[in-house]
């Protein structure tokens, strides 16, 4: 980003304290930074609240070497002694919002794709930009899971001016979240990946997650549009009034084979894993790289596409294949979990053809669905199935078989006992949602340094 003092002063409503219009004029701020742990000299230092911390108490540390130092009228009080440049707003975390949007706004040569949805955001975006990038369209995306209102707005920050499209996650857990990200990015496409009861508990049940989803399309450029995934059309609460596109590339799976098709091409692909989650998103990516191609008068055949994707990998924490103790195989998938991924997931695990280990654990956020969504989850195919956690509780108790353990501390007692149970015939899945922690239990089954696909 490139912005001068007085870009940021418009931008936020704020002030700058002791500092002449001339010098705030001459000011250019390249980098705003929110954490002193990862403070470079001659960045911005924007102090952020929350409720067990004040960054603010943190900005004598970076001073020094920071170009600006940006806090709320509370906070800035105790930078009176710092000769620092310091701008004054009314709250720090919108203040971020609103520089991250001005610099959006002179992003006029780059496309800026934001994506959402209560399950599938991280690998239609991983997908999609790999794609984009093996086509050579220069490509930036988020980082990690830097989806909220603190990483969405330090995403659009990092986009260099010559980025041809940019890659926004959007996730959201509580009401209002998705239209100030909406505000912020202003998207010239927006895709909602599908919605499920993923957050319901904050965000007012099923209707309220596909409401407060569908506000991504609320600030979508005049001349942008949409893609949907699967079932999402008949979940918004109302019409669409933007151009919109469903995948209109047809597939098929049989094993690991993905067959795509689209008007008379024919394409197959090798997956790294026999995943029909994985079929589909690739589909729907396929008619979305498709369509930008051709908005942008580019053609691509569906054979160069399908080549592409063959050589996508998956996310760590998102059904990843490592080796196992023993000879076993992992598929770490322990990043996060909903009703629609975790059976996704046990579907890849029922597809393979050795013993079918689930480890799996507490879903969090479904609100009043969260009992009924465990129990209706479909483990017939599993040949030992491990639970964890309070919700896992009655799944445990329709099959009595199975392993169940109050917590995941619990369960790692239990495997250290158990250190040879596992072979070279297993197949573990490890699942559940980010709280429970099950990326312990991926470190302790799994041979570090020693990752392959299958």
């Amino acid at each position: 980003m490139y912005l001068s003092g007085l870009d940021i002063q418009h931008a936020t409503g704020g002030q700058w304290l002791h500092q002449m219009p001339d010098q705030i004029e001459c000011l250019q701020i390249e980098s705003i930074q929110t954490d002193s742990r990862y403070f470079k000299q001659g960045d911005a230092f924007l102090a952020l609240r929350g409720p067990h911390f004040d960054g603010h108490a943190f900005a004598p540390q970076v001073s020094d070497k920071a170009c600006a130092l940006i806090g709320d009228q509370q906070g800035i009080q105790a930078w009176r002694d710092l000769e620092t440049p310091q701008l004054e707003v009314a709250d720090t975390l919108h203040a971020l919002g609103d520089i991250a949007h001005a610099w959006r706004k002179k992003l006029s040569n780059t496309t800026v794709i934001a994506i959402t949805g209560s399950y599938g955001k991280t690998t239609i975006r991983s997908m999609l930009a790999h794609t984009f990038k093996a086509l050579g369209i220069k490509t930036t995306a988020t980082h990690a899971n830097l989806n909220n209102l603190i990483g969405v707005p330090m995403t659009l920050l990092g986009i260099a001016k010559d980025s041809e499209i940019a890659l926004i996650e959007c996730g959201i857990s509580e009401i209002g979240e998705m239209q100030r990200l909406s505000e912020i990015v202003q998207p010239d496409i927006a895709i909602l990946t599908g919605i499920t009861s993923a957050h319901a508990e904050g965000l007012g049940g099923l209707h309220g997650v596909a409401y407060e989803k569908s506000l991504l399309l609320k600030h979508l450029q005049p001349q942008g549009w949409c893609a949907l995934g699967e079932g999402v059309r008949k979940q918004l609460p109302e019409a669409i009034e933007h151009d919109c596109i469903e995948t209109f590339v047809g597939w098929e799976l049989q094993g690991k084979t993905l067959t795509l098709r689209h008007q008379d091409e024919t394409a197959c692909l090798s997956l790294p894993l026999p995943a029909p989650h994985w079929g589909s998103n690739m589909a729907f990516v396929a008619s979305v790289a498709i369509q930008y191609l051709l908005q942008h008068q580019r053609h691509i055949n569906l054979a160069e596409l399908s080549d592409i994707l063959a050589s996508w990998q998956p996310v760590k924490g998102r059904l990843q294949s490592l080796s196992g103790i023993h000879g076993s195989v992992i598929l770490d998938d322990s990043y996060n979990a909903n009703p629609i991924s975790m059976q996704a997931a046990l579907h890849t695990l029922a597809a393979m053809p050795k013993r079918r280990i689930a480890i799996i654990g507490d879903m969090a956020e479904l609100g009043i669905d969260a009992e009924s969504a465990h129990k209706q989850l479909d483990v017939s195919r599993v040949d030992m199935l491990i639970l964890i956690g309070s919700h896992m509780q009655g799944l445990h108790k329709q099959h009595p078989t199975s392993q169940w353990f109050a917590n995941t501390n619990a369960l790692l007692a239990w495997l250290n006992e158990h250190p040879s149970m596992f072979t070279a015939q297993d197949t573990i899945l490890v699942k559940a949602s980010h709280g429970m922690q099950l990326c312990k239990v991926v470190s302790l089954l799994s041979e570090q340094g020693n990752r392959h696909v299958i």
